[in-house]
């Protein structure tokens, strides 16, 4: 049985298509790609460069390596956004079985979640093209802090491989907050049975995970470009740590605002029935009309009245919590210390 392929409205991105066409799984389509493009990096330095895998004019030894873990985060990236679409198609199907409808119908679900806005995409890819020059300009990127002209093979090369890269990045960071915000809403469909029916929302509660998860992965394999002296910019870090934790909060919190605002609307619709009940059997018992009690029905109430405002809001267990600070921890925490290796390995060679 084939593999579903990713579509996504109005139009699935190049790179999506490229990667339905590889028939790998997620991971192994990724090193595919980054072994597609370092391939074409040794052809162009043999061409172009001091020699295969060299890369004329720059301040760094063994730039090979810097360059394959680039190619990685490239390949990685695009997986990482395939692996996202996917899972999402998954949750939709798992969710479809509880939605009034006419959600239920697949097809308008799927049209619901998975599209975006075109002017968007563009935009924050023209973005990511710009954002390619600041390390082509690092004056600590080249031999005697002077960078060759923009016409310069390794210029051109640094720019355009980056340029791809950071388009491919910024709107597949897109995708996945679009995503987990249209998939939020569809939360106002769902059939609750109850108040206190938190599994009924489990879909959301794994979209939430497996974003941060997913990029907290791929943040990991970035975090290695700060090991080797001179191979990362280092004022762009401090960006980077920032933009990348806001990005995880979002892609966490997204997917879980629709189920919040679900339950905390059952919440107050029960919590206004049990009181409206708890006064009408107060005023009878204040009326002494016993007989019509039911033997403590006043105090069943109060102490369901005590459950129901003890009822959580969101859609998540601490377990949930914990594991989303654990993902973010191994996110953030291999970049601050890739940061910390490379910053004492350039102390002790001064």
């Amino acid at each position: 049985m084939s593999r579903p392929r990713i579509e996504i409205e109005p139009l699935t991105p190049w790179s999506l298509r490229l990667f339905d066409r590889i028939p790998l799984p997620a991971f192994w389509a990724g090193v595919a790609i980054a072994a597609g493009v370092f391939a074409v990096f040794l052809l162009y330095t043999a061409l172009l460069g001091d020699g295969l895998g060299r890369l004329a004019g720059v301040a760094f030894a063994w730039g090979w390596v810097a360059e394959l873990i680039q190619d990685g985060f490239l390949g990685f990236a695009i997986a990482v956004v395939a692996a996202s679409v996917r899972g999402a198609r998954d949750e939709i199907e798992a969710l479809r079985p509880v939605l009034a409808p006419p959600l239920r119908d697949a097809t308008d679900l799927h049209k619901q979640v998975l599209h975006y806005p075109r002017a968007l995409l563009i935009g924050l890819g023209l973005c990511g093209l710009l954002s390619a020059i600041p390390s082509a300009l690092s004056p600590d990127m080249w031999v005697g802090g002077r960078r060759p002209g923009w016409t310069h093979p390794t210029v051109a090369w640094l720019l355009l491989r980056n340029a791809v890269t950071w388009w491919i990045v910024l709107r597949g960071m897109a995708l996945d907050l679009l995503i987990g915000w249209h998939f939020s809403r569809v939360a106002e469909h769902v059939v609750l049975a109850d108040p206190f029916d938190r599994e009924v929302f489990a879909p959301f509660a794994r979209r939430a995970l497996r974003n941060v998860l997913l990029w907290m992965l791929l943040a990991v394999w970035v975090s290695l470009t700060y090991i080797g002296p001179g191979w990362a910019v280092g004022p762009l870090m401090a960006l980077g740590l920032a933009t990348l934790t806001s990005f995880a909060l979002a892609a966490f919190l997204l997917p879980l605002l629709g189920p919040h605002a679900r339950l905390r609307a059952a919440k107050q619709a029960e919590r206004a029935r049990v009181r409206a009940a708890i006064r009408v059997a107060r005023d009878r018992v204040l009326a002494r009309d016993a007989g019509e009690l039911g033997g403590g029905r006043l105090g069943d109430l109060v102490a369901y009245e005590a459950r129901v405002d003890a009822a959580s809001e969101w859609p998540i267990e601490t377990s949930t919590l914990l594991r989303f600070a654990f993902y973010l921890a191994l996110g953030l925490g291999s970049w601050v210390g890739a940061g910390l290796v490379q910053h004492f390995v350039e102390t002790a060679l001064r």
